[in-house]
């Protein structure tokens, strides 16, 4: 809950600490008053627990990443599991998805001298779909919100669908208009963290995120019912199709730590918090991932981050099993487990 004051820049942050917590709930309208004490309502309990799946089942983000092309029918495939306050579901998981897999690449033509950038996935319209996913899921129902990656597209399902009286056709070009929210709190808390606009612009902002990168434009699959709700993100064609006319370039790691807007640099707002919970193992991971060779000199100077605090980052990762060293301090290699 401080967290969340001091993300916002709530008027309320000035009182941490200084009234009791059950007055503050009250006043975040997140719990009721009652003759006995407090009433935690579902609102606080996603927004402040530490694990709301615990009493409100699927309350969770499930990720699962599938290395090959045969997919489901492979077991080359890593599990993932978001759990706490949502809002820190979505920036582990948007912080996890950028370490291992976006990448920016630049194009030179050898008829001009300027060059184009994009990314296999805008960070942005992964962002928008995530944060609307959980934004309107139904949390009387016990499904996760799920993201699968696959090698050339990502999906990210939630449960139930849009409702019935939205038009999907109006909806897949950005011009459905919500008379109603299915959770309108959510939406408000996650508003303040700048987390969604709430205001029927989500589609918009993913259809603009998608095409000044040059992705193609996202598909929207639901059932008549409505029981459920893919939308499907596709590669940039560049990262799968080579082009004899074009040079392409993989952008080095310290530019794209800085550059790239989901912030692994900047840490998504705070960053991790338990699992990969820091911006320094967020860069750590960024860049071992690139060059599983790179020395403490080198990751501190690619990341910014002085030595003694790679040497702690790495130190952490190494516990959680989330990095091991094969071979000599020398010659060897890290080796990621994500």
């Amino acid at each position: 809950m401080e967290d969340f004051l001091r993300d916002s820049n709530s008027s309320l942050k000035a009182q941490i600490n200084k009234i009791p917590i059950e007055e503050m709930l009250v006043s975040l309208e997140v719990a009721n008053e009652t003759d006995v004490g407090i009433d935690i309502r579902n609102i606080g309990l996603l927004m402040f627990g530490d694990r709301p799946e615990k009493f409100l089942p699927g309350a969770q983000i499930d990720l699962v990443h599938f290395h090959s092309p045969e997919a489901e029918g492979s077991d080359d495939f890593t599990e993932k599991v978001f759990t706490g306050p949502i809002q820190k579901q979505v920036r582990d998981a948007l912080s996890y998805i950028n370490a291992i897999l976006l990448v920016e690449k630049v194009v030179k033509y050898p008829d001009r001298a300027e060059a184009d950038r994009f990314f296999n996935y805008p960070h942005a319209a992964l962002e928008e779909v995530l944060v609307n996913a959980l934004f309107h899921k139904s949390y009387r129902d016990p499904e996760p919100v799920e993201i699968r990656i696959y090698v050339d597209y990502i999906q990210i399902i939630n449960y139930p669908g849009p409702a019935k009286w939205i038009d999907m056709k109006k909806f897949a070009v950005g011009q459905a208009r919500a008379r109603r929210y299915r959770n309108r709190r959510i939406g408000e808390f996650l508003k303040e963290l700048d987390l969604s606009e709430k205001q029927s612009t989500g589609i918009t902002k993913i259809l603009r995120a998608l095409e000044s990168n040059g992705s193609p434009p996202p598909e929207f699959e639901t059932d008549e019912d409505r029981n459920y709700f893919i939308v499907t993100i596709r590669q940039h064609e560049s990262f799968a199709l080579s082009n004899p006319k074009k040079e392409y370039v993989d952008v080095p790691a310290r530019e794209r730590i800085s550059a790239d807007n989901g912030g692994l640099n900047g840490g998504l707002n705070g960053g991790l918090n338990g699992g990969l919970n820091d911006n320094n193992r967020v860069s750590v991971i960024a860049i071992l991932t690139r060059d599983p060779k790179a020395t403490i000199t080198e990751i501190s100077n690619l990341s910014g981050i002085p030595a003694r605090s790679v040497e702690r980052a790495i130190a952490e990762l190494k516990k959680d099993g989330i990095i091991k060293r094969i071979g000599s301090k020398k010659t060897g290699y890290w080796k990621l487990s994500l």
